[in-house]
C-alpha cells in the first residue's frame, strides 16, 4: 500500500538556533508541560500539508523557513519548505534540515486551484489523483483533496474531544456527503464513478453570475500585470535572478568580512592612541610637578647661601646675648662667636650638599621623562599615520561595498517584482480553472444516487475499532459505525454521549483502526496518524488520570505499547502525561519540560538571556 512517512519538522531562521523534532518510523511521543509548543508541532505539520494558516507563537519569531521531511511511497526523500505566512510550498528532492538559500526543484501552491498544488502532488504519489468523492446524494462528484484525507489521520486537540463525529468536520449539513464519501473510499478502496451533470435553469443563472464576477476579477488581475514575459519566462528569470543573488551574496559576505577586519584594526589603533595620549598627559603632569619641585630646591639653595653669608657677620656686629646659642655674656667663653659661626657654616654646608643631590636626581628624572615623552610622541605620530591609513582603507571598502549593496537591493526588488508577477499569473490561472469548472460542471437533477458502504465492510471496520479498544484495555463493547449519521456507537451510547476523556479515546481508536484496516486491505491511506491529546486533556499531579470508570489508569500504558508493538503505520502522539518507561527507552520520545535546566525546554530552543533571567529570579 502506498504511504508517506514523516521524517522531521524543522524551523530555521537567520541567526536563530534550529528548532527540530525527528520522527521515528513507528512511534514518536511528544509530552510534557503545558505551553511548551507540543500542539504547535501538530499545527505546523498540518500547515506544511496545505492548511491555510499557522497561528504563530512568540517563540517562532525570527524563523523564516519551515521544513517538513517526507519519504514518499517510492522511497524518495523530499523536503517541503514554506514560509510562516506563505501560500506557496517549495519542494527539494533531498533531505534538507537547515536554512536553505538555493532554488527549489519544484514550486507548488497551497490552493487546490490549478494542477501545481501540494494536494495533487501528494495524492499522485499515493495513487489517488484521479479519485472522485460524492458531493450530494444525486450523483454529483468532485476530485478528492488531500485535506479530505488529513482530517481523518491528523487530529488536533480540539477535534479530539469535540462532539462532532470523527468522520465530519462540523455539525452543519454542508459537506457531510463528501466527508462520508472519503471514508467510503478508504474502506472500499474505490472512489465514486464520474457522472454527467446537467445544470438546471436556476443553477445556470447562478453559474452565469459567478462566471461574470470571475471575468471581472481576471481582467483586473491582468491589468495589474506589467508588460513582461509569460509565466514560463518569468520563472526562468526568477531562477537566473536567484543564482545572481547567490553570487552577490558571496561578494557581499567577502567585502563585509574585510570591512569588519578594517574596522576592528581601526578600533585597536584608536585604543592605542588613547593609551598614548593618556601616558603623555601623565608625563606632562609629572614634568610640571617636578618643575615646581626644582624651583623649590633652587630657592632653598639661595636661602642657604644667604644664611651662610649672614651667619659669619652676626658675631662681629652685636654684643650681649649670643645670636647663635642664646648664652648671656657672663657665660660666653673667649672665641665663642667664632665657634658658633663655624658650626652654623657646617650645618648650612651639609644642607646645601643634600639639596644639591636631590636637585641632581630630580634633573635626571625630568630628563628621563622628557625622553619618554619624545618616544611616545613618535609612537603617536606612527599610530596616527596607521589610523589615517585604516580610515582610508575603510573608506575604500565602503566605496567597494556600496555598489554591491545597490546590486543586492536591486536584485531583491527585481525578485519581489517577479514573484509578484508570478503570483498574479497563479491567481489568474486559479480563477480561470474555477471559471472552467463552472462552465463544465453543473447540477445533476436525475443522476444515480450515491451508493453506501457495503454492510460487510462496515462490520469489518467495526471489528477493527473494537480490537483497538480491547488492546488498550478500554472496558467497552458493542462497537458499530452508523454510516447514515456518521457516528460511532460504543456500548449503549454514541461517541458524543460519552465524557470528554472517553470521546478522545474513541476518536483515537477510530483513526488508528482506520489506518490499520487500510493497511491490511491494501487500500489507500496516508500511512500515518497524528493524535493530539488522545488520552487525557489535562490532569493535576496526585489525582487519577481520569474519572471515567471505563478508563482505568493502565489504558495509557496499553495504548502506547499497542501503537509501538502492533500498529503497522507511523504514529505521532502529543500528550501531557508521561508514557511508560519502556516506551521512553525504545520509541522516539521528546519531553518538553519548560525547565531550562531539565530535559528539553520546549519545541523552540530557549534563549540564553531567558535562562539567566529565570535563574536569577528563582
Amino acid at each position: 500500500m502506498p504511504s508517506i512517512r514523516l521524517l522531521h519538522l524543522t524551523f530555521a531562521g537567520a541567526g536563530r538556533v534550529t528548532a527540530q523534532v525527528v520522527f521515528d518510523e513507528r512511534l514518536t511521543v511528544i509530552y510534557g508541560a503545558s505551553d511548551t509548543g507540543k500542539s504547535f508541532v501538530t499545527e505546523a505539520i498540518d500547515y506544511m500539508l496545505g492548511a491555510r494558516k499557522l497561528s504563530l507563537i512568540p517563540e517562532a519569531e525570527g524563523y523564516s523557513q519551515i521544513l517538513l521531511g517526507l519519504e514518499l511511497p517510492d522511497r524518495q526523500v523530499i523536503t517541503l519548505m514554506r514560509g510562516p505566512e506563505s501560500s506557496r510550498i517549495s519542494v527539494f528532492h533531498d533531505d534538507v534540515r537547515d536554512l536553505v538559500y538555493r532554488a527549489s526543484d519544484l514550486e507548488l501552491s497551497v490552493s487546490t486551484r490549478g494542477s501545481k498544488n501540494i494536494s495533487r502532488y501528494l495524492l499522485e504519489k499515493l495513487g489517488l489523483h484521479d479519485a472522485l468523492i460524492a458531493t450530494n446524494d444525486t450523483g454529483g462528484t468532485k476530485p478528492l483533496g488531500l485535506r479530505d484525507l488529513l482530517h481523518l489521520c491528523l487530529i488536533s486537540e480540539t477535534r479530539m474531544v469535540s462532539k462532532v463525529p470523527s468522520v465530519l468536520r462540523s455539525t452543519g449539513t454542508s459537506g457531510q456527503t463528501a466527508h462520508k464519501s472519503v471514508l467510503k473510499l478508504l474502506l472500499t478502496g474505490q472512489g465514486e464513478p464520474a457522472g454527467e451533470a446537467r445544470p438546471n435553469a436556476s443553477q445556470r443563472r447562478l453559474q452565469k453570475g459567478k462566471i461574470g464576477l470571475l471575468d471581472e476579477l481576471i481582467l483586473d488581475l491582468q491589468r495589474q500585470l506589467a508588460q513582461g514575459g509569460n509565466e514560463s519566462e518569468l520563472a526562468q528569470q526568477l531562477h537566473r535572478l536567484l543564482a545572481h543573488q547567490d553570487t552577490i551574496g558571496l561578494s557581499l559576505r567577502e567585502i563585509t568580512a574585510r570591512h569588519a577586519q578594517a574596522v576592528t584594526r581601526r578600533t585597536e589603533l584608536a585604543v592605542t592612541l588613547g593609551q598614548y595620549d593618556q601616558r603623555v598627559a601623565e608625563i606632562d603632569d609629572l614634568i610640571g610637578r617636578f618643575g615646581l619641585l626644582q624651583s623649590q630646591y633652587e630657592s632653598d639653595l639661595e636661602r642657604l647661601a644667604m644664611v651662610s653669608e649672614a651667619g659669619s657677620l652676626l658675631g662681629y656686629f652685636r654684643t650681649g646675648t649670643c645670636a647663635f646659642c642664646g648664652a648671656d655674656p657672663a657665660h660666653q667663653n673667649p672665641g665663642h662667636d667664632l665657634q658658633e659661626t663655624t658650626a652654623l657654616h657646617t650645618a648650612v654646608t651639609a644642607e646645601d650638599t643634600k639639596t644639591r643631590h636631590l636637585l641632581s636626581d630630580l634633573h635626571l628624572t625630568i630628563d628621563d621623562l622628557r625622553i619618554q615623552r619624545e618616544g611616545l610622541a613618535r609612537q603617536c605620530e606612527h599610530s596616527a599615520a596607521q589610523t589615517e591609513q585604516a580610515d582610508l582603507e575603510i573608506a575604500r571598502i565602503d566605496e567597494e561595498l556600496q555598489p554591491v549593496q545597490d546590486q543586492a537591493s536591486q536584485a531583491m526588488e527585481a525578485r519581489s517584482h517577479i514573484e509578484k508577477e508570478l503570483g498574479l499569473h497563479t491567481r489568474i490561472q486559479e480563477l480561470e480553472d474555477v471559471r472552467a469548472a463552472l462552465v463544465a460542471n453543473g447540477a445533476v437533477p436525475g443522476g444515480r444516487p450515491t451508493g453506501s458502504i457495503p454492510a460487510g465492510t462496515v462490520a469489518a471496520f467495526d471489528r477493527a475499532v473494537e480490537r483497538a479498544l480491547e488492546a488498550w484495555q478500554v472496558r467497552l463493547h458493542g462497537v458499530y459505525y452508523d454510516q447514515h449519521t456518521a457516528e460511532l456507537y460504543v456500548g449503549d451510547r454514541d461517541r458524543a454521549g460519552h465524557g470528554k476523556g472517553m470521546r478522545a479515546v474513541l476518536h483515537a481508536a477510530f483513526a488508528v483502526a482506520l489506518a490499520e484496516y487500510c493497511v491490511d486491505q491494501q487500500h489507500p491511506h496516508p500511512g500515518f496518524v497524528i493524535l493530539d491529546s488522545p488520552l487525557v486533556t489535562y490532569r493535576q499531579p496526585g489525582v487519577r488520570r481520569t474519572d471515567d470508570e471505563n478508563l482505568p489508569d493502565s489504558v495509557i500504558d496499553y495504548f502506547y505499547r499497542d501503537l509501538f508493538q502492533r500498529f503497522t503505520g507511523q504514529a505521532i502522539i502529543v500528550e501531557n502525561s508521561d508514557p511508560p518507561s519502556d516506551i521512553v527507552q525504545e520509541a522516539q520520545v521528546y519531553m518538553f519540560s519548560r525547565d531550562p535546566h531539565d530535559h528539553r525546554f520546549g519545541f523552540f530552543p530557549i534563549e540564553t538571556g531567558i535562562v539567566d533571567e529565570d535563574t536569577s529570579g528563582a
